[in-house]
């Protein structure tokens, strides 16, 4: 969806629609940009990006942990060398880093995947993650990343080795070239990991994927080009199945994201396809209280508190990422969504693919006030 148009059509028609009496939309406009832009960010550092090739956003994305089947991803061990502080961007040697094949360095960044969580603390990453890192003062971001600290870990590098990059993209060249072979940063806020960033090389490609600091989970792989950095930025999602087309659905989503006082009342009338797209596009966006507020919540409906939602998501990077590549697949493959209708209060949306790879559904209710919502445990 193109922000800037989209925009503008909301901007023409918003006197007319469901904001009809804002007297001017233009705050709401600039909210709406900032929180969407910082949330999409596709560079090298994946802490607003619901993206994975896309998104592996997710983020289904990466933010409903109770619908797939999580793995084992238990990690005792610490893995690394002795922790070495420092100032500067100067890694501590490693001579014979650049020997270590793909298959190490593919354990290594599995390995760390299995240890980081949001919420933990600096102790306890020191205690599981021991390679020599180095304190950021500035590592080439916006500073609206709401972390107060970063550590940059050059990991299986040559001896002697400096980037040529800041630490918010990728070292592109460093990665091709096995100059180094694994590249992390770690978000830190209150002495607590808020969010992380890895890329390691693969053959001529560059894995890269990383927690927000919500904890939803996003990966991608590049080729790895000179400009990969840029070229990455600047790519436009592709259209998919999900997409807002319809001005009144794009307002309805952007209306709900500005009440202060949030009320079931913009998704009546809608239809169980509707209420897809629309928990899609709040995936896609990181809008977790808007999926939150999707699902059923009527009386006796198994549902955590908002709060524990946000907390078990944060907890479950394994059950993220599972999520978030069964979502990356609705997008990149699903060709088309229908309707079963069950009873008159549940229905199915039915998504089929591409691939001709068996169509899953999501079992839709329509709660005591006649709007339908997605089901708690929704995937069927």
């Amino acid at each position: 969806m193109n922000l800037d148009k989209l925009l503008a059509e909301f901007k023409q028609t918003a006197d007319q629609t469901l904001l009809h009496g804002m007297d001017d939309t233009t705050k709401l406009e600039e909210q709406i940009r900032m929180s969407i832009e910082n949330k999409r960010k596709k560079k090298f550092r994946f802490t607003y990006s619901v993206s994975a090739a896309l998104i592996a956003v997710a983020l289904v994305i990466g933010f409903t942990p109770y619908w797939l089947q999580k793995e084992n991803a238990g990690v005792n061990t610490t893995i690394g060398t002795p922790v070495q502080q420092s100032t500067n961007q100067t890694s501590g040697p490693n001579a014979t880093a650049h020997a270590f094949d793909d298959q190490k360095i593919k354990e290594t960044a599995e390995e760390i995947f299995g240890i980081l969580r949001v919420g933990m603390t600096q102790d306890q990453v020191k205690e599981k993650l021991s390679f020599p890192h180095i304190v950021i003062d500035d590592y080439g971001g916006s500073g609206d990343d709401y972390s107060d600290e970063y550590w940059g870990y050059n990991i299986f590098a040559k001896e002697g080795y400096q980037r040529k990059e800041d630490w918010i993209m990728e070292e592109t060249e460093g990665l091709l070239n096995r100059d180094l072979g694994l590249e992390l940063l770690i978000f830190w806020r209150d002495k607590k990991v808020n969010g992380y960033g890895l890329s390691y090389v693969q053959g001529k490609e560059i894995h890269s994927f990383g927690l927000n600091r919500y904890g939803t989970y996003s990966e991608s792989i590049s080729k790895g080009t000179a400009n990969s950095n840029e070229e990455y930025s600047n790519t436009p999602a592709p259209s998919t199945i999900f997409d807002l087309e319809e001005k009144e659905m794009r307002q309805r989503y952007f209306a709900y994201m500005e009440m202060e006082e949030k009320t079931d009342e913009l998704w009546r009338g809608l239809s169980p396809i509707d209420i897809m797209k629309l928990y899609v596009q709040a995936q896609r966006d990181v809008e977790l209280e808007i999926m939150y507020a999707l699902h059923s919540n009527d009386d006796g409906v198994e549902k955590p508190t908002l709060e524990q939602y946000l907390e078990e998501i944060k907890k479950d990077p394994v059950g993220a990422r599972n999520s978030a590549r069964h979502f990356n697949k609705l997008l990149e493959l699903g060709s088309s969504m229908s309707v079963e209708y069950t009873s008159d209060k549940e229905a199915i949306v039915w998504i089929s693919f591409k691939d001709n790879s068996e169509k899953v559904g999501y079992r839709m209710e329509k709660n005591k006030k006649g709007i339908w919502k997605v089901g708690w445990r929704a995937l069927q």
